[in-house]
């Protein structure tokens, strides 16, 4: 068997031919030509880093060169996808070059060369094939892929090699070939079906990825025109293909992964356009790019991938602008004749140069939305690539209703946290439901083995490892919102029944019945304005509200919008209702909404300028799709009319203070968790408290309660809370909430019913 070694790949240093004579020659040192019993002329395999064969001519170096270096010129480099620094493997084949008995070329000159000269006339072909011929039996050796230039008539066109057709059977497996005597050559005779085979189907594949079957048919659909030998269907002359397209979504949505299914959709070569390329400036940058236009025009069909394309092509925001967008227009003008398409991928897509979102540029704009409890539970099944063990069908169903806002990033983070939640669970004290199941397989292969040779135990996921996690993640847009996640449950708040039914409809119908919704033409709400006395819960009914439904809640306070510096109060709200977008479904609640929503009449030139934002936010130009916001203040009567009119804060929800039975749950709510006397009678107590919000409620039973520490100091024994103590507490805690206050309420409520 004939001995190979391992090279490293290296550039020649002496000038290259043009006419590529000697392209495919391999130059080694004359001890490892010896060392593989070659000599100057021999026909060797190359075994490529992938594994690959390629045929190549052993040839003496012309200087001193190491034993393990290998010297190669650019075009074999290109041809055989073969890099600098590569490990390649070379071994001596005892059989000479076929010869050739039919060469197709293609016309493969720039977009720019055929909008001049336009496609070569059938009864001129003939005529260049034969000026081929010269070029070509002047080769040692030739391959598919090869390009040559030739000028005739004051025509320089490029052409490649697109199938090879030798004497006799084909050779399987031989990538080099020999131009005879009786050689033909075809030019444009189809496109060759070396290629055909290589690139009749471009096709994204959905593996991996979960939730994003109607981008992935969308990008499908575009690469139809890139296929070579689709054209049986003939499109009209005045059709023409894509050229771009451009992926936006937030962070975690399946860019990245999306872009690496692109990749490997069975082109014939791809580029990446990285920022790093173009760090040396605007001006090595551009040349960078156009030479990477040309490489793809070379070998189409090709792709140039382009992530974070907002880095390299930024929106102009002055004259001074550092910016590849204008170079990166005109080479995707250039290459509009070329099967080469354009894929970026960005965030914000409004962040990208305008001047490439246009239809003859990046025309496909697709975008990566936040999944929907059905794309989230694609997504797991994606993550645990098909059926898992671990994790059932109703964990995903779980998982899958529980996150909303969540992006694949998110769920993959999280199911990484469930499992090391489960495996500390098992490790930490087994019980009756984490004990070794003696009925899970344990094969005997050594992959379900412990090194000590105990059978290893199939880890079992369980809901509370789920809920746990769920507690500690949150959606990636939420991340920048510092905020702790309410706690707060209905069963806390006492009374407001007809509040909560009304809040959950606004917040659960959208969720659970958006085909009803649809059916009868109903639009789920846009904001909810609750008004009131202070103590009287709304705050804390916004807080249960959120917690109940499961959606991602951002709170914000009117006051801390405010800011001394022009233009930075809009800005802050326009970052709310950005994340909030990111995160929907989710919940906005403005508290002392007042501060910032006052009639336009009474308000500051800021003042307005900050409402205005608001109101565009909330109803504007731009719908405002699974964000419900929520309001509350205590002056409702100081708020533009604006803000309430339909589509804005449309559902006004009066909370007053607590009536009887109310107070009886708000004093129930804390006897439950307090020591309280038997004596203390409920009834009793509700009554006396009457005219009391339930913040002053609270309020009365804390200060009882402090009143029976009081004793527990004096008498150092433990002590109920009695009645004495809840007598002490109606004295010290006042009603704040007069019948005048409740009047102006209720008067403000009759006004806007009447409106």
């Amino acid at each position: 068997m004939p001995e190979n070694r391992d090279f490293a790949v290296r550039p020649l240093s002496k000038q290259v031919r043009n006419d590529h004579r000697d392209a495919f020659r391999v130059y080694l040192s004359s001890t490892s030509l010896a060392a593989l019993k070659l000599k100057a002329g021999d026909v060797c395999r190359v075994i490529l880093p992938s594994g690959g064969t390629k045929d190549a001519i052993a040839w003496n170096s012309p200087e001193s060169i190491g034993k393990s270096v290998v010297q190669t010129s650019r075009t074999l480099q290109d041809c055989y996808g073969i890099r600098l620094g590569d490990q390649v493997s070379i071994v001596k084949v005892d059989e000479n070059l076929d010869e050739i008995d039919s060469i197709s070329l293609t016309d493969c000159s720039g977009p720019d060369r055929i909008e001049k000269y336009g496609a070569i006339p059938l009864p001129d072909r003939q005529h260049w094939a034969w000026c081929l011929e010269f070029p070509l039996s002047k080769c040692e050796a030739l391959t598919v892929g090869l390009t040559f230039d030739l000028e005739v008539r004051g025509q320089r066109r490029s052409f490649r090699i697109a199938n090879i057709k030798v004497v006799g059977s084909q050779s399987h497996g031989r990538t080099l070939f020999r131009f005879g005597e009786n050689s033909k050559v075809l030019i444009d005779e189809g496109q060759g079906e070396v290629e055909e085979s290589l690139c009749s189907h471009l096709e994204v594949l959905s593996l991996g990825l979960g939730g994003l079957n109607r981008q992935i048919q969308i990008i499908n659909e575009t690469l139809a025109d890139f296929q070579l030998g689709s054209d049986t269907l003939f499109m009209p002359p005045f059709y023409e293909h894509s050229r771009g397209i451009l992926l936006y979504g937030p962070k975690g949505s399946g860019k990245t992964a999306l872009l690496g299914q692109i990749r490997s959709a069975g082109w014939r070569r791809t580029f990446d356009i990285g920022s790093s390329a173009f760090s040396r400036g605007v001006g090595d940058g551009e040349n960078k790019l156009r030479n990477t236009f040309q490489e793809a025009i070379r070998y189409q069909p090709s792709v140039l991938i382009i992530d974070r394309l907002e880095s390299i092509a930024p929106k102009k925001v002055s004259a001074e602008s550092q910016s590849l967008a204008p170079a990166l227009c005109e080479c995707m003008d250039l290459a509009r004749a070329a099967r080469v398409l354009v894929v970026g991928a960005t965030r914000h897509p409004n962040d990208v140069d305008d001047a490439l979102r246009t239809p003859h540029r990046l025309s496909d704009e697709i975008e990566l939305q936040i999944p929907t409890a059905y794309d989230r539970a694609e997504i797991v099944h994606a993550i645990c690539g098909g059926p898992c063990y671990a994790l059932s069908e109703g964990l995903i169903e779980l998982i899958a209703e529980k996150t909303h806002g969540y992006v694949g990033a998110d769920l993959f983070a999280l199911i990484q946290l469930v499992c090391r939640k489960a495996r500390q669970r098992w490790i930490g004290g087994p019980g009756d439901n984490n004990e070794p199941n003696p009925k899970l397989e344990t094969s005997n292969e050594s992959q379900n083995q412990h090194m000590s040779g105990r059978p290893a135990i199939r880890l079992k996921i369980e809901e509370d490892d789920v809920l746990s996690a769920l507690q500690e993640m949150r959606p990636t847009a939420m991340r920048e919102v510092f905020l702790e996640t309410p706690r707060v449950r209905w069963s806390d708040i006492g009374g407001q029944h007809d509040i909560k039914r009304r809040l959950q409809k606004a917040v659960e119908r959208p969720l659970k019945f958006p085909e009803r919704m649809r059916r009868l033409n109903v639009k789920s709400k846009k904001g909810i304005l609750l008004y009131g006395p202070p103590g009287c819960s709304k705050t804390l009914t916004v807080k249960a509200l959120a917690t109940e439904a499961g959606l991602n809640f951002m709170a914000v306070k009117g006051a801390e919008v405010l800011s001394m510096y022009v233009g930075e109060s809009e800005r802050a709200v326009r970052e709310i209702f950005r994340k909030a977008r990111a995160a929907r479904p989710s919940i906005i609640f403005f508290d002392e909404i007042d501060a910032i929503a006052s009639k336009r009449g009474n308000a500051s030139h800021g003042g307005v300028n900050i409402l205005t934002t608001l109101l565009n936010e909330m109803d504007g130009i731009e719908e405002l799709r699974g964000v419900l916001v929520i309001a509350a203040t205590n002056k409702p009567d100081v708020l533009d009319p604006a803000l309430m009119r339909p589509g804005r804060l449309d559902n006004i929800l009066y909370i007053g203070p607590p009536d009887l039975e109310s107070r009886m749950e708000i004093l129930s709510i804390w006897f439950s968790k307090s020591v309280v006397d038997p004596e203390v009678e409920l009834g009793e107590l509700a009554l006396k408290t009457e005219g009391y919000t339930g913040a002053e409620i609270v309020s009365i039973c804390q200060t009882a309660g402090d009143a029976a520490l009081d004793e527990e100091d004096d008498t150092g024994q433990d002590q109920n809370v009695c009645w004495r103590h809840f007598e002490y507490a109606l004295k010290q805690v006042r009603r704040q909430v007069t019948k005048d206050i409740i009047q102006e309420y209720e008067r403000w409520r009759d006004l806007v019913d009447i409106k």
